[in-house]
């Protein structure tokens, strides 16, 4: 518990945790349990083990009977998720397992249906495919383990025996990280946009004095194809809703002609929402991006090959995140997304769109910085806002903003996605989605009105 709640303080979120009795959680779903219910919890997260109610089949067993059992426990655990919702109103967050045994076929293990890690394995496909179905997130501790390794301080047999401790206290920062990163997601924390230097970040050498042809980047030598594979991973992260800027020391002339006329580029000058290269301080830039696509500095992840500059930055603006990079940029996708600055607690279509909608606001901050008057340039936009009844496409985005927003949400209240899809199929309930067009583009959603007759007021006449 200290790891989890020291972590939420790092993600900018302060956790108050309540541990159930062990073993007792179905007892505290299902059940009575006064402590959790007075303690109210916004988050449940069911951390059980491999361990734990195993499926115990003879290992000659066949494909049908595995698959029943697993469908089985899969019952069980929607019941429970189910029920979490319903009595607290809790986003629930599902622990995957952790194998703690040893192989018992080597390599062949796969290949036996009813083989320990072959049951385990095919457990927590289900489990990702039922929360997918049922909106439950996933701490997905056995991925973890497959990356760490066996020495990880996961499912330690001593720790096990001793304490029934599936993490150890050497993993114990981690595991509170992992827990603290979810948290933070649901609470909408997370950090929304890299911000990327150029020279020797993006590509090998200084553009201004070696010239287009003389940078590193591409195929035929392996630095070349490591800053490639760096830009392939920031281009993913700007299509998956993740804004993408520029900050570096440059004439803009020659940095944006790489990006316009250099072969190998996996970026292009379209995939940068704010694009800022002078000779000014980082610091003032940093401001000026964060300004520019209307985000807090908090939301801003700034990765530069230059350690004075990063140390700058974490002096000047603490509230930008700051990975510590290696001098080898093949590192670079490692250490950002292990870092979990980008944690999802959803992902819909308007979120794969973001990118492009942040960058058609910097194109609206510039035409405001040229305008005259506020009345000319608001009309000059021809804004068209739309209201229809929400349909299942748009649930998930939804949900996500209801749960997201707190200056505009008026009650405070949050709500599952079974909660907007049952408000949507109620005849007594309006549930409108908002969006909104201009003549840069589209906004997509951008609000939600959700209203319910009040019993305390008479009905209206016509």
């Amino acid at each position: 518990m200290p790891a989890i709640r020291v972590s939420g303080l790092d993600r900018r979120v302060a956790l108050s945790v309540h541990v159930a009795p062990y073993g007792m959680y179905r007892q505290a779903l299902l059940g009575e349990d006064p402590e959790l219910a007075a303690f109210a919890p916004q988050l449940i997260l069911l951390a059980l083990d491999a361990r734990d109610a195993p499926i115990d089949l003879p290992l000659d067993s066949d494909e049908a009977t595995v698959e029943a059992a697993v469908q089985a426990r899969i019952d069980e655990l929607r019941t429970l998720w189910r029920r979490a919702r319903a009595r607290y109103g809790a986003q629930v967050v599902q622990q995957t397992l952790v194998p703690a045994d040893p192989l018992l076929f080597g390599s062949f293990e796969a290949l036996v249906p009813a083989a320990p890690h072959s049951v385990i394995e095919r457990l927590n496909t289900a489990i990702r495919a039922a929360a997918r179905q049922e909106g439950v997130l996933l701490l997905d501790l056995a991925r973890q383990a497959a990356r760490l390794g066996h020495a990880s301080g996961l499912a330690d047999p001593v720790r096990w025996h001793r304490a029934k401790q599936l993490v150890s206290p050497a993993l114990a920062p981690l595991y509170g990280d992992l827990v603290a990163r979810i948290a933070g997601a649901v609470a909408g924390t997370s950090r929304k946009c890299t911000v990327l230097d150029l020279d020797n970040t993006l590509w090998g050498g200084v553009i201004g004095d070696d010239g287009l042809d003389g940078i590193r980047l591409g195929q035929g030598n392996a630095t070349g194809e490591a800053f490639l594979a760096f830009q392939r991973y920031a281009a993913a992260l700007g299509r998956r809703g993740i804004i993408l800027a520029v900050c570096s020391k440059n004439n803009p002339e020659v940095a944006e002609e790489v990006f316009a006329k250099h072969p190998e580029m996996a970026l292009r000058r379209g995939d940068i929402a704010c694009f800022v290269a002078n000779w000014n301080d980082k610091a003032g830039n940093l401001r000026h991006i964060a300004k520019t696509l209307n985000i807090g500095l908090d939301s801003l992840v700034f990765v530069d090959d230059n350690p004075a500059e990063r140390e700058i930055i974490r002096r000047e603006l603490p509230e930008v995140a700051v990975p510590e990079v290696t001098e080898d940029v093949s590192d670079y996708p490692a250490i950002v997304g292990a870092a979990g600055y980008f944690e999802a607690a959803g992902f819909t279509a308007d979120d794969a769109a973001r990118a492009r909608s942040y960058a058609l606001n910097a194109e609206r901050q510039a035409a405001l910085e040229q305008a005259t008057d506020i009345t000319g340039y608001l009309r000059s936009l021809a804004m068209k806002m739309t209201a229809r009844r929400v349909g299942p496409a748009e649930l998930p985005r939804v949900t996500q903003l209801i749960n997201k927003t707190n200056q505009f949400n008026l009650t405070t209240r949050r709500y599952t996605d079974a909660d907007t899809a049952r408000f949507a199929a109620d005849p007594d309930t309006l549930l409108l989605s908002l969006r909104l067009s201009d003549r840069f583009g589209d906004n997509g959603l951008i609000a939600v009105l959700m209203a319910r007759p009040d019993p305390a007021l008479p009905p209206a006449s016509c």
